[in-house]
């Protein structure tokens, strides 16, 4: 239940190429975690996948955060029972150009609500990846514009998903001709 909020603008975490326990700027192990108005950026750690939040509890909400020049802007573990909601925040420039870390990774967890954000330019991977049995996609801003992320929205097991009132825009360095994938690898939600 803690709740950490940044006053008089965004508190900014600049990891300068270091990570917690090698993984991100903030390793988040409790529940119900409340964060807003913080800044993240520059976290690498040699499994190439260095985040700006690395959630092992469950229960995470964000709000009016900005990610960038991470491997990783959130990476979430799985927990079934975990339900992460993200809103008013900005993901740009996060990868590690090996097409496997990305702007937003979230495994297997109950839900995902993803809200009034602006995602673009991740580097090599996709805006957003999601393996949540249930996907809220919802009037966000997904442009990667002129950069090379494969696609904008990965949901590789499927499940319930509604995404909608979305800007979405691929950019034509983009190595996939897909801008939304669906059920890739196996419909297990």
């Amino acid at each position: 239940n803690l709740r950490i909020i940044g006053v008089g603008g965004k508190a900014h975490m600049n990891a300068e190429k270091t990570a917690h326990n090698g993984k991100a700027i903030w390793v988040i192990a409790g529940n119900n975690t409340y964060i807003e108005n913080i800044e993240f950026s520059n976290c690498e750690v040699v499994d190439l996948n260095g985040a700006g939040i690395r959630l092992e509890g469950k229960n995470l909400h964000v709000r009016s955060c900005y990610f960038h020049d991470n491997q990783e802007g959130i990476l979430a573990g799985d927990n079934f029972e975990s339900d992460i909601i993200i809103e008013n925040s900005e993901f740009g420039y996060n990868g590690a150009g090996d097409g496997y870390s990305h702007n937003i990774y979230i495994n297997h967890v109950r839900s995902l609500l993803f809200q009034y954000n602006y995602v673009h330019h991740s580097f090599y991977g996709h805006e957003i990846k999601s393996r949540a049995y249930k996907n809220v996609i919802l009037y966000n801003r997904i442009t990667n514009e002129d950069g090379s992320a494969s696609y904008e929205i990965d949901l590789p097991n499927g499940g319930p998903c509604l995404i909608m009132g979305n800007i979405i825009q691929q950019s034509k360095y983009s190595d996939n001709n897909s801008i939304i994938a669906y059920a890739r690898e196996g419909l297990s939600n």
